[in-house]
């Protein structure tokens, strides 16, 4: 059998879907944080996709290929019949990575271990008072408590951290490297604000002002950049942080062009040519931030893939798109770089 890499290969070159290795999706639209960046919690999951819809679709995934579904959301765990959800997946074959915030870890904890095979949790602050400003609830000791059981549990299974870094947080950078190593932690990623799409909840794209950096605090946050490359060598060496540091150096880069003092950074992403986003509601994206291109209410996913999916990917010029270019979590995956490995 081919490699996921080469499959996503003949996707790009075809603009046809031998393989979709990766699917996202997201078991309820609901969600326990108030977070400053995004409005998954005012939605109340009425529209949530049924157990059986979402086992069909379970069922369509081995013919596409797919290896990974990431239960992201919305607060998966939320959501009450969630570990039966998985257990449709898992019974298809299904390799599970779940995102969560962490705030329903510790009750939750053994249940996710015989679930998923890999867990991240959003840590967007050091401390509880910052936890609280970001997030909209007092829950960093919550989730301190939740991935220390899930530690107890399951020693093997990998635990990392994403963090969105703004104008809350941006110079705590280096504290929240530090925090996530105390937390045993396995790796951390950081990401710029998304403010100018309509995922996350949105009915319209998201106010820059609360998250966005003065000049001032841009200059700053690039010198922070800069100061955490130098003092925390080797978590960059040893690969505890994702990033590089030169894809930490686009973060302020990203500030400056929201602003309007430089370009925003270039982007390789192939994201929608090895994996679909699929909202609690059905709703099919190409990725997090692109509108989407049909729903699995409507019509099979194969139906959408070869069809909707197949004229979005024809009629997408990435450096034409004011999506792509202002894009905060481009997917470049190849030989080399894959989520699958």
């Amino acid at each position: 059998m081919l490699n996921p890499a080469a499959f996503v290969s003949l996707n790009e070159w075809t603009n046809r879907t031998f393989a979709l290795p990766v699917v996202v999706f997201f078991p309820t639209s609901r969600c326990n944080s108030r977070c400053v960046s995004c409005e998954w919690w005012r939605a109340s999951g009425d529209g949530d996709l049924t157990l059986p819809e979402i086992g069909r679709l379970a069922a369509e995934l081995p013919e596409l290929r797919t290896r990974i579904v990431l239960f992201s959301g919305g607060e998966p765990l939320l959501r009450p019949e969630v570990f039966a959800i998985a257990a449709l997946f898992r019974r298809e074959g299904l390799q599970l990575h779940l995102h969560t915030s962490g705030v329903l870890l510790d009750r939750m904890a053994a249940k996710v271990a015989e679930h998923f095979s890999r867990v991240i949790v959003s840590l967007d602050s050091h401390d509880e008072d910052g936890y609280r400003q970001i997030r909209g609830v007092a829950a960093l000791h919550a989730l301190e408590r939740g991935v220390a059981r899930l530690r107890a549990l399951a020693p093997r299974l990998p635990v990392s951290a994403r963090s969105t870094l703004h104008r809350l947080n941006f110079r705590d950078l280096p504290r929240i490297i530090e925090h996530a190593r105390a937390m045993a932690l396995d790796s951390i990623s950081f990401l710029a604000a998304d403010v100018g799409s309509t995922a996350f909840g949105r009915t319209g794209a998201a106010a820059a002002g609360p998250l966005a950096l003065t000049r001032e605090e841009i200059v700053e946050f690039a010198d922070v950049v800069e100061r955490t490359i130098v003092e925390r060598e080797d978590d960059f060496a040893g690969g505890f942080v994702v990033e590089s540091p030169a894809k930490l150096r686009r973060l302020p880069q990203y500030y400056a062009a929201l602003a309007g003092l430089a370009p925003f950074p270039s982007n390789q992403c192939n994201a929608p040519y090895m994996s679909v986003v699929i909202e609690a509601d059905g709703a099919v994206r190409p990725c997090f931030f692109h509108d989407a291109v049909g729903t699995i209410r409507h019509d099979s996913l194969r139906a959408v893939v070869d069809g909707n999916l197949r004229a979005f990917r024809a009629a997408l010029e990435m450096s034409e798109s004011p999506v792509c270019e202002r894009c905060v979590c481009s997917m470049k995956t190849g030989w080399r770089s894959a989520p699958w490995r």
